[in-house]
């Protein structure tokens, strides 16, 4: 298994491999204290198991991840991080991070994390605030699907279908089908409503 983690604190990156090196067999451990040494190992190779910590020196959470689901996009991508409010979580949770692993986890929940993450399996902290239905009048992530809420992100950026397939690593047909079916979702009729519609939403959600 072949696993990145980017962080830019050594005594974390060091406890994490640690705790990894304990429970997976002959794990290829590489770490990044900043994104752009990441993008060269990234570019360079394929990950299954990718940390990443939501306050890099040198980018910003979604543009990372965009690259990164570009360079990687069958990764298992986990935010390791130090709390965050429920609403962050959330959004990235929605743009293609299955998972969610806080630093200030206890000694019991880093190993159960560690050991279902290195079976493939998906962890998300028992939290009651962070598993709770969403509300649907709180923001798109309550509208739309995971891959919908990535096509509407890079929309909202005026990427062309093109431009977002090449990102997304899919067909401009496949492009069409998501925004036909986001249109009606969101009752709306075309791509500048839609994105009117979104950028409110995540205002809403700042705010």
């Amino acid at each position: 298994m072949k696993i990145l983690i980017i962080d830019p604190e050594f005594f974390m990156r060091a406890g994490l491999i640690q705790l990894l090196t304990n429970y997976a067999n002959q794990p290829s451990i590489y770490e990044a204290d900043s994104f752009e040494v990441a993008e060269s190992y990234l570019s360079a190779d394929k990950y299954d198991l990718i940390f990443l910590d939501m306050d890099l020196p040198d980018a910003e959470i979604r543009p990372a991840l965009q690259k990164i689901k570009k360079e990687a996009p069958m990764a298992h991508l986990v935010v390791f991080t130090r709390p965050r409010s429920i609403s962050e979580v959330r959004q990235v949770l929605a743009v293609g991070v299955r998972s969610y692993l806080p630093k200030d986890s206890t000694a019991e929940q880093a190993k159960l994390a560690v050991r279902a993450l290195l079976n493939g399996d998906r962890y998300i902290p028992d939290d009651p605030y962070l598993n709770e239905p969403r509300d649907k009048s709180s923001g798109a992530e309550g509208f739309l699907s995971p891959r919908q809420l990535e096509i509407m992100q890079l929309l909202a950026q005026g990427l062309s279908n093109k431009e977002i397939a090449n990102i997304l690593g899919i067909t401009e047909g496949t492009i069409r089908v998501h925004l036909s079916a986001i249109f009606k979702a969101i009752k709306v009729s075309n791509r500048t409503e839609a994105t009117l519609w979104y950028l409110l939403r995540q205002k809403k959600l700042v705010d």
